[in-house]
């Protein structure tokens, strides 16, 4: 059993809480609610909408006391810009001694247009200063997961949600990726999925279902990996050579080819700003706040 603290109300102006006090009530509330003696995983979830002072001053003390009292045998963090989650953790060994967080979920960076997991510095890792933030958290023993595979509809055919924060230009190219699966006969999202899933340094991969047909989809190309051995460190490209088609095998090559494919021009744009949607959420609610003075 997982569960999140940071994040609660759909209401911009009671969206987020991350003092001590409140994180103390949601997790009591969350005990009573799913009548659990504990909570396996506690997460701090979207820090990128707080100062790190109050995580560091509020937040972490909080949930470092819930696992004293025995009310979650884990911590974790679960948002999207690396470098926010890898300023955490070092402050907070350094703040509190050892590390505070047992694991950290991720979204959207190990993915066929951004593999910043793996292939990015961490900006603050005084351990090992050209560690990715994949090899920090190994090194850490904190446990990676990743989530949105799909790139939260971005790697779909029907194209991504409305509300979507990617600029438009991987928009743009992640429709030429579906254009080009689909003149070839293949499924961008199962390519995706697969793609994602063939990393060995990933002990969890997190994908929304909304349907039992998608569920059979997805337990379908996980059946791929079955005779996959993840100890034995193969890298990414000789899993993938197990577990795609000569066809899927092809198209994720177009896709990949840093010269011609629908990425190659991304530069900066491969992903989005998280802090940078931060700054605007808050501006929003200062917005909001003026105007109901």
């Amino acid at each position: 059993i997982n569960t999140k603290v940071g994040r609660y109300e759909a209401d911009p102006l009671k969206q987020f809480d991350f003092s001590y006090e409140t994180t103390i009530k949601s997790v009591q509330r969350s005990l009573e609610r799913m009548n659990c003696n504990y909570i396996d995983v506690l997460q701090l979830h979207d820090p990128e909408f707080a100062p790190i002072p109050i995580l560091l001053k509020e937040t972490i003390p909080a949930l470092l006391e819930c696992k004293r009292r025995g009310w979650t045998r884990a911590l974790g963090l679960t948002g999207y810009p690396l470098d926010v989650q890898n300023e955490i953790l070092v402050k907070a060994e350094l703040e509190f001694g050892t590390n505070a967080f047992d694991q950290s979920l991720v979204y959207c960076h190990n993915n066929i247009h951004d593999n910043s997991l793996f292939s990015e510095h961490c900006f603050s890792s005084e351990r090992s200063p050209t560690d990715t933030f994949a090899g920090f958290c190994k090194h850490a023993n904190i446990h990676l997961m990743a989530a949105a595979p799909l790139s939260m509809g971005l790697l779909t055919h029907a194209g991504p949600p409305a509300w979507h924060p990617a600029p438009f230009a991987l928009k743009e190219a992640c429709g030429k990726a579906s254009k080009l699966c689909q003149s070839e006969g293949v499924n961008v999202s199962s390519l995706a999925i697969l793609y994602s899933l063939s990393h060995s340094s990933i002990g969890c991969t997190l994908l929304g279902m909304k349907d039992e047909q998608e569920v059979d989809v997805a337990a379908d190309l996980a059946s791929r990996f079955s005779t996959v051995d993840f100890n034995d460190e193969e890298n990414q490209d000789s899993i993938l050579d197990q577990v795609l088609t000569p066809k899927e095998r092809r198209v994720l090559n177009k896709l990949r080819d840093k010269t011609d494919g629908p990425f190659s021009q991304l530069k900066e744009d491969y992903r989005w700003d998280g802090k940078q949607e931060a700054a605007k959420f808050w501006a929003l609610v200062d917005d909001m706040k003026r105007k109901s003075r």
